[in-house]
């Protein structure tokens, strides 16, 4: 009697956490020299378009400073991509560090999604918050998938919509953190 096979196939949210583990621990003893700050958050965006999709990410590490991608994509190719770095303001980083350090975000479970073949009004977010030794996961397909925990989740998206509708310094480099590539992938 053969066994039934396990899907091998990884979901989005499944591997941001293994590359992220990996990246910790590779990172570790690699850079002695200049230690890497901590990861404090993860935050990816993608908006399905009538001709592009646009993607958003941001890195945002323990000492305020970020990484922050947008691109346009056609056809699952960056047609335009443009980074920044920089160092949140004080009060962006406060105004973040509070929402994610909130008793109710903390709380927030989200249960890991399968991705079904067709999702209808797409609007996808992938949020990783630092946690110990850990990272508290969510991964919303579209805004009903959001629905359910709305009023824990609206703080950061405001912050987040806030954040990125500014204009930001462009730099010169041509590092992509954040990568789509059969699901995402963030490196760092």
């Amino acid at each position: 009697m053969r066994k039934p096979m396990r899907s091998t196939m990884m979901t989005p949210c499944m591997a941001l956490c293994v590359l992220l583990g990996m990246s910790l621990t590779a990172g570790a003893g690699a850079n002695e020299a200049r230690p890497v700050p901590a990861l404090r958050l993860v935050l990816f965006e993608d908006q399905p378009g009538a001709m592009a999709d646009q993607q958003y990410c941001m890195l945002v590490f323990t000492d305020r400073h970020f990484h922050a991608e947008k691109a346009v994509r056609h056809l699952g190719k960056d047609q335009e991509r443009q980074f920044s770095e920089g160092v949140l303001p004080e009060i962006d980083w406060n105004t973040l560090d509070g929402i994610l350090d909130s008793e109710e975000f903390r709380k927030l479970n989200v249960p890991a999604n399968v991705a079904p073949p067709v999702v209808q009004d797409a609007h996808a977010f992938i949020i990783s918050v630092a946690r110990d030794k850990t990272f508290q996961n969510m991964e919303f397909l579209d805004n009903k998938s959001r629905k359910p925990y709305e009023s824990q989740v609206k703080p950061l998206l405001q912050w987040w919509k806030s954040v990125r509708s500014r204009r930001m310094v462009e730099t010169g480099t041509q590092d992509s953190r954040c990568s789509t590539v059969n699901g995402v992938v963030f490196s760092y």
